[in-house]
């Protein structure tokens, strides 16, 4: 993503109290945007629990331009189990 649509992206997603709000707008950003696996991480960051970061990083997945970084997500969760969860959804899920 550009600068300008990660911080217009942080900003709108810093404006909602809530998780459920915040992850419609991220995943929107990411269908719209090309996102890294460092712009995940901050985007993912801005939310309050786990569950809503895994929801985020399992659906961003298939839009992201480096998934075979993803392991560099790890210290975003609060809890290396949700991390651990995420890398065996998405590599399930995506084997050739």
């Amino acid at each position: 993503a550009t600068r300008e649509q990660m911080n217009m992206a942080l900003h709108v997603m810093s404006q909602q109290s809530f998780d459920d709000k915040k992850l419609e707008i991220a995943k929107l950003c990411v269908v719209l945007g090309h996102f890294c696996v460092e712009d995940l991480a901050r985007l993912a960051g801005t939310f309050s629990f786990d569950d809503s970061r895994l929801t985020f990083l399992v659906f961003a997945y298939d839009y992201c331009e480096n998934p075979q970084d993803y392991f560099a997500l790890r210290d975003v969760f609060t809890f290396r189990s949700n991390f651990d969860t995420l890398m065996d959804t998405v590599h399930h899920g995506h084997r050739h």
